[in-house]
This record gives structure tokens, C-alpha cells and sequence, in this order.
């Protein structure tokens, strides 16, 4: 591995968690429709048996997707598309093989307009229990996600101290002064693969600078007032029992997961940041097992088709809110930011759990000319889909992954 790239990823990890996301010092790019990202990956797959069979722009929503019907004008569904999950790699949905592929689609964006905002992007994962899940990637290394809410809040909206952060960048860039004084001095004095080697490490440095100063002047800058989300209320008239409302409606994991993306919400209101990775798995410490009994009990199929329905509901509540927000530009927030929610693997009778066969992927937002229609593009590769999201950001790319062509969206 490069010296450059390992001093750019420890970089991250040197850092305090309210500085290390902070931007590079660079000429913005050609301004873009669409602002932000939000990657939303589900572990365990989405359970497909239900989603709608006919496609087009008149298909008939299937029951359990209720709590979407009032955004049908803001999303495509895509279904039946293939990409390769399993229960090893099911987390790199947004990136696939990282031999081939460094840096995951959050990653890119970042890359190209993460300078624009004091946090440069957001990776964070939400479980029913306590897992190492990385979802992702920059230089083919993972990127650790923050997996608490108050810690997600604090990195977001927090106001420390501004004598210690001004002490804190003053010693960091302490450091780094004296780390390029040795490099330039260093390099009258070397040759040949050395020189190369060196001259890696010097811009390694010179990029930590430049975020380093970029830090030093979002201290000048004003930051909202923010208070800590309430805990959020779903409606879901699918679900018509108390006893499932309570399940899958108000369990606490779904209150976290709907006061995480109430943060994710005010974070792309107010420009705190612009790139969103949002990895989860189970609602609760039975949907895993539900998932390996889908093709031998009826009950299996049913819950699972609950909890889709409660992600649903997750993704109707954060939708409202992008819906009714004004942008500068005139148009809504839903307008500007392109959410995309999927699996790097899917659940089905037939197929079982963890397959990568038939995985359905809905991208919100960005005014697309799908939106309201179901797109079957069967055995074709997500990746398509994540190509054609980086053109929309006017990331001009051959390939990610194992895409085949960009597609209209």
C-alpha cells in the first residue's frame, strides 16, 4: 500500500471526531441539480415476494408499501437486479469489490463536494445489537461508521469549546509544519524510488494542510441551534393490530432509527453536511432468524412483509420532511437530494435468505423522469444505478463496480 495512502487514512482516525470530516480547500465544482446523497443499505436484504409484479408508470402498489403511496411522484422502484450479496459481504452494498473498486459511491460524492460543507460526509450504523459493520470505503479501507445517536448528534450540531479547538488545530498544525520541513529537507537528499516515495508522503501532507486550514476558517462560521429529536410518531395503516403497531411501529429500535434520520434531515436543511451512509440491520433480534425460516412458514413471510413495511414507513417519515422543505433554489429539498435505498442481498421464498438475485433498489429525489413507475431490469447489476448517480453529480466515470452502462433515471 501507498505511504499516501495510509497517511490520508490515518489522518481520519488522528483527527477529533468534529474536525476529521471537514472538507478539502478547493475550486467548487460546476454547480449540480442535485446537492445532496443519502445511501441507506438494509443488511438483511429486502423480502421481495410482495413488491409489485407488473411495471411501468401505472403498476399497483403492493399493501405493505402503504406508507410510500403519498410519494409516488418522488421515487422509482427498480427490481429483480443482481449484484452479488451474501452474509460476508452484504455491508459493501454501495462499493462491491474493493479490489477493484477503492472508494464507495458516499465516498466519490464526498470527494467532489464534501469541501462545500464543515462536515465533509457521514457514515453511521444502527443494529439491534452490537456489530463491526463497515458499509463505507475510501482507498479500499473502511471508514468506521458512528453507531450512537448522541455521538451522530454531537458531530453534527455540537458546540465545543472554541479556545480548545483553536489550541487543538494550533498543535495540529504545529505538527505538520514541522512534518513538511523535514519532508523538504528530505528531498534535496534522495533519489531515485526514494524521491517518489517521498514525494507521496509530501502531498499526503500538503492535502492534511489544506483541511487543516479549511478547518481553522469553518471557526469563524456561525452553527445552528439545534435540539436533540424527539422521539418520532409513524403512521402505517397497514399494520392493524396494537400488538404490531407496538412491534414495528414503536419499538425502540425504529424510535433511534427515525431520531438518527431526523439528525440526517436538519444536518441536510441547515449544510452541515451533504453525503449521508446510513447502514442497518434487523428491527429486532428475531428478524435475522425470520429471514433464514422465509421458505418454510408462512408466519416468516408475513413478518417479514411487517418489516419491510415499518422501513417503509422510516422512509415515508423522512421523505415528508425533505418534501416540505424550501431550498434556496426554489424548489424542496426532496428535489435536490437523491436518496437511494436498497440491499447488497434480498430475502424470497424461492430464492431464500441472503441472495443476490432479485435485489430492488428505490432512488428518491432528483426530480428523476421515472419517478412514480416500476422499472424491472432483471439480472442487471445495481451498479448501473450507482454509475448513473455519480453523472448526476457530474462525476464523470467509465465504470463503479461492475456497472455495464449509465441508465436514465
Amino acid at each position: 500500500m501507498k505511504r499516501r495512502d495510509i497517511l490520508k487514512t490515518a489522518g481520519c482516525t488522528l483527527f477529533l471526531p468534529s474536525l476529521e470530516s471537514f472538507g478539502k480547500n478547493r475550486s467548487t465544482p460546476a454547480e449540480a441539480d442535485v446537492k445532496r446523497l443519502f445511501c441507506v443499505s438494509m443488511g438483511y436484504g429486502l423480502f421481495t415476494d410482495p413488491l409489485p409484479k407488473t411495471d411501468g408508470a401505472d403498476y399497483v402498489f403492493s399493501d405493505h408499501m402503504e406508507p410510500l403511496k403519498k410519494h409516488r411522484d418522488h421515487f422509482t422502484l427498480y427490481s429483480k437486479m443482481r449484484f452479488g450479496g451474501n452474509h460476508h459481504n452484504d455491508h459493501r452494498c454501495f462499493v462491491g469489490n474493493t479490489s477493484t473498486n477503492p472508494d464507495s459511491l458516499d465516498q466519490l460524492v464526498a470527494d467532489h463536494i464534501g469541501h462545500l460543507t464543515r462536515v465533509r460526509n457521514v457514515v453511521t450504523f444502527i443494529s439491534h445489537a452490537h456489530h463491526h459493520i463497515v458499509a463505507s470505503w475510501r482507498n479500499r479501507l473502511p471508514v468506521m461508521p458512528i453507531q450512537s445517536t448522541r455521538v451522530l448528534f454531537e458531530t453534527l450540531f455540537a458546540k465545543t469549546d472554541r479556545k480548545t479547538e483553536e489550541r487543538l488545530l494550533a498543535n495540529k498544525k504545529s505538527v505538520l509544519d514541522g512534518s513538511l520541513a523535514e519532508a523538504r529537507s528530505l528531498m534535496a537528499r534522495v533519489s531515485g524510488r526514494d524521491k517518489q516515495r517521498l514525494e507521496e508522503y509530501f502531498a499526503a501532507l500538503r492535502e492534511s494542510e489544506q483541511e487543516l486550514n479549511k478547518s481553522i476558517e469553518w471557526l469563524s462560521r456561525s452553527r445552528q441551534d439545534v435540539e436533540f429529536p424527539v422521539a418520532p410518531s409513524f403512521e402505517n395503516e397497514f399494520f392493524k393490530t396494537d400488538i404490531d403497531k407496538q412491534r414495528f411501529l414503536t419499538n425502540p429500535r425504529q424510535i433511534q432509527r427515525g431520531i438518527a434520520f431526523d439528525m440526517i434531515y436538519k444536518a441536510f436543511k441547515f449544510d452541515v453536511t451533504r453525503v449521508v451512509n446510513f447502514y442497518m440491520t434487523g428491527l429486532d433480534n428475531d428478524h435475522h432468524l425470520t429471514t433464514h425460516n422465509v421458505n418454510k412458514s408462512e408466519d416468516a413471510r408475513a413478518s417479514l412483509t411487517k418489516y419491510d413495511s415499518s422501513f417503509f414507513s422510516l422512509m415515508s417519515n423522512f421523505y415528508d420532511k425533505l418534501a416540505s422543505t424550501r431550498a434556496e433554489s426554489g424548489g424542496t429539498l426532496m428535489d435536490e437530494t437523491i436518496t437511494v435505498s436498497t440491499g447488497n442481498n434480498s430475502v424470497s421464498e424461492k430464492m431464500g435468505p441472503h441472495n443476490g438475485n432479485e435485489i430492488p433498489v428505490f432512488v428518491a429525489g432528483g426530480k428523476f423522469k421515472n419517478h412514480g413507475g416500476h422499472v424491472i431490469r432483471k439480472g442487471e447489476t445495481t451498479c448501473d444505478i450507482y454509475l448513473s448517480i455519480l453523472k448526476q453529480f457530474g462525476i464523470e466515470r467509465d465504470r463503479f463496480g461492475n456497472s455495464k452502462r449509465s441508465i436514465a433515471l
